[in-house]
């Protein structure tokens, strides 16, 4: 009869074996587990991008003291305030959009984060103008103070885009030479909903 004997030779084979392959396993995991948490931060970022969209697509009329029209414009605090608070308030979820850039503060004590003119804060609010209403086209600031024009007229061919981003830090760094965190970016863009001609 056959008589299998082990030597310490193949045990510890089998223990370097072992070593490599749980390494190997739970590095697999741990990626895993954060392409998962990626993936609904980024679902949470794009609901929370399309919210101000849609909520700035339909702009405000401004008017001065003897109640003339001054201007139709995106009311820019508003949206950024729909955009925080869309995910409930304290944030709820993946994604804690009251603290953006994942400091453990609320975004309005850190300067710059809510800065929406600013392309790197990170809400992001733009106020576009496509030539023709060709989104192939380079576009530009679309105007909101002349009459008949733009934002004044019915808001034709103005979109408003919000990108909203987001410091993910990882659940599981994988190691010490990258960064422990990334940033998540997601955009939403919509056509202006405006009556308003004059």
């Amino acid at each position: 009869m056959f008589r299998r004997t082990f030597s310490k030779r193949s045990s510890g084979q089998a223990l370097v074996e072992f070593a490599l392959a749980a390494t190997l396993i739970f590095t697999l995991l741990a990626a895993a587990v954060d392409l998962g948490l990626i993936f609904f931060t980024m679902q949470a970022l794009r609901t929370a991008a399309q919210e101000g969209a849609t909520f700035g697509s339909y702009p405000r009329i401004y008017t001065n003291n003897s109640g003339a029209i001054t201007s139709v414009d995106l009311d820019y605090t508003q949206i950024v305030n729909r955009v925080r608070a869309s995910a409930g308030d304290p944030s709820t979820g993946f994604v804690d959009l009251y603290d953006l850039n994942n400091n453990g503060n609320n975004d309005e004590s850190d300067s710059g984060v809510l800065s929406y003119s600013n392309s790197n804060a990170f809400i992001y609010i733009e106020n576009l103008r496509f030539a023709n209403g060709n989104l192939s086209n380079t576009p530009t600031t679309c105007p909101t103070t002349t009459p008949h024009q733009g934002m004044r007229n019915a808001g034709q061919f103005c979109y408003v885009r919000v990108t909203v981003s987001y410091n993910y830090r990882f659940f599981f760094p994988l190691a010490p030479v990258f960064s422990d965190t990334i940033r998540l970016r997601a955009t939403h863009m919509m056509q202006i909903r405006s009556t308003f001609i004059g």
